[in-house]
């Protein structure tokens, strides 16, 4: 199978068609990777913004495109992809660091062809969470592509970061270091309807305690001395994003404050629970005069 590491780079700015923020792609790169992660071909494309001339100074700061530049070698969008896809080919999978290029590239072809779908694209991976777990990296919060080039001492010197093709380059090296078949099939997704789906598909934190997406053993904890049932002092609160309470063991005396985070997914409920020892609070020191 042929892989084609994407990166892109996009500017910003107020669109009275999409009635608020649209990030308009302006740079495309990519690098084509064989089924034996040796690079075999590179592409490389400004895109002529039509949204708005007018680049952002964090746009200009991080990446050094230039509106010239953009007016004189780049081409529309639709042109642009045509072709992109006809260089990808029809059955290479699309891998990108994260999946915000994606739904960047998603939300241009929403805008300027008006269809919720990628059109050359049959396959796809987020490579971020993979490599992270390769490298023995908790996935609960994102790694940058220039913090996991150093730790893999993958030379960034002299690349440009924020420039599509540099990027691109980057993020190959990275999943070429630690690319292993048999655990990277498994990350793979066939893009059909279901993808879409699950892609835009916005998680949700459930605010109703009586919620029947939760289910009641969620709100019981056990003492962590004794492991009897905590008793509930008071009534569950929602506060900051969960559901908050003060918990009290009988046996041993101990108070507890609990914390239950539900968010509706995709896939079901994800819920998150945490339980904190009450210390008891301490009296106020007061200044005794010297004598």
């Amino acid at each position: 199978m042929r892989f084609i590491v994407l990166d892109l780079e996009w500017n910003g700015s107020y669109s009275k068609k999409a009635h608020g923020y649209f990030n308009e792609i302006i740079e495309i790169g990519a690098v084509a990777l064989d089924d034996e992660m040796h690079p075999v071909d590179a592409f490389h494309r400004v895109i002529r913004p039509s949204v708005s001339k007018k680049l952002t100074n964090l746009v200009k700061e991080l990446t050094h495109i230039t509106p010239e530049e953009l007016e004189e070698e780049g081409g529309s969008f639709a042109k642009t992809m045509r072709a992109f896809s006809k260089w990808a080919g029809e059955e290479a999978a699309v891998l990108t660091w994260s999946n915000t290029d994606l739904l960047v590239l998603l939300e241009n072809y929403r805008f300027f062809h008006g269809i919720d779908r990628i059109p050359f694209m049959k396959w796809y991976a987020d490579i971020q969470p993979y490599c992270q777990r390769r490298m023995g990296v908790d996935t609960s919060q994102q790694m940058g592509l220039s913090r996991a080039c150093e730790a893999l001492a993958i030379s960034a010197e002299d690349s440009a970061l924020h420039r599509a093709p540099d990027d691109a380059m980057l993020t190959a090296q990275v999943f070429m270091r630690l690319y292993d078949p048999e655990s990277f099939a498994a990350c793979l997704q066939q893009v059909n309807k279901e993808f879409y789906a699950r892609l835009l598909f916005k998680p949700i934190f459930i605010r109703e305690f009586d919620s029947p997406l939760i289910k009641r053993g969620s709100f019981c904890f056990s003492c962590p001395e004794c492991g009897k049932g905590l008793q509930l002092k008071g009534k569950w609160k929602y506060f900051s994003r969960a559901f908050c309470a003060e918990l009290f063991c009988k046996s041993c005396k101990k108070a507890y404050m609990a914390r239950v985070q539900c968010r509706q997914l995709y896939e079901g409920v994800d819920i998150r629970r945490k339980l904190t020892e009450k210390k008891p609070s301490q009296p106020e020191k007061t200044d005794v005069p010297e004598t």
